[in-house]
């Protein structure tokens, strides 16, 4: 049998060459990566281990920005129960949702109570023999009108940041976003909020916590 005729012509696809200490490397980073991560499954506290400080949290924020302890209570409670029945979703970032939902609350607590058309009567609102400090109460208003003049991830931001007194990384945790968007978003929201309340002589919004009972609360 004659041999096979050579062949001339271009030649064809070199064949693919893999680099094995790349892919090497590349799965042991993935695996380090891995490993690094929390295990936020393992992290996760049960519900009744967590209400504690939860409620502390609710109740802080609450009463900084509604003034009255019953009121406070009530909103730090519906927090706790809503975050009750979604805990399966909100276990591992539980204290920023907790304090997003009773800050939204207590702002809530304002508006549809129509405190914030004025405190021309003092007592509206109030239980029957309830007394009001003029003072704090218009403090407040003005606090609560000027946070309603932001945009909405404005007035989370510096509501969660510097009402609630949340890091910038359980902020970004909370509501999704970069730290350095929480970073843009608290210093537009800032400074938009000193401007309003300069207006009015309102107080300033990082110092929104700095009343006796806030005190008690963090000692």
């Amino acid at each position: 049998m004659s041999p096979a005729p050579f062949r001339t012509g271009p030649p064809g696809p070199p064949t693919p060459t893999v680099d094995v200490d790349a892919t090497v490397e590349v799965d042991l980073v993935a695996e380090e990566a891995r490993e690094a991560a929390p295990d936020t499954t393992a992290m996760a506290l049960s519900f009744d281990e967590a209400f504690e400080n939860l409620h502390a949290r609710a109740y802080r924020v609450a009463y900084r920005l509604v003034g009255r302890r019953a009121e406070a209570e009530d909103i730090a409670q519906e927090a706790l129960a809503r975050a009750l029945t979604r805990w399966k979703k909100v276990s591992n970032h539980a204290e920023p949702w907790v304090v997003r939902v009773a800050s939204n609350l207590a702002i809530d607590w304002w508006r549809t109570s129509r405190r914030l058309t004025g405190l021309d009567d003092e007592t509206s609102g109030l239980p029957a023999g309830g007394t009001i400090s003029t003072s704090l109460d218009s403090e407040r208003v003005d606090l609560v009108r000027a946070l309603r003049t932001l945009s909405r991830r404005q007035r989370e931001v510096v509501t969660l940041r510097y009402i609630a007194d949340l890091s910038e990384r359980d902020v970004a945790l909370q509501l999704r976003c970069s730290a350095g968007t929480v970073k843009t978003h608290a210093s537009r929201g800032l400074a938009a909020l000193r401007a309003t309340l300069a207006e009015s002589d309102g107080p300033d919004p990082t110092s929104a916590g700095s009343d006796t009972e806030s005190a008690r609360i963090e000692a």
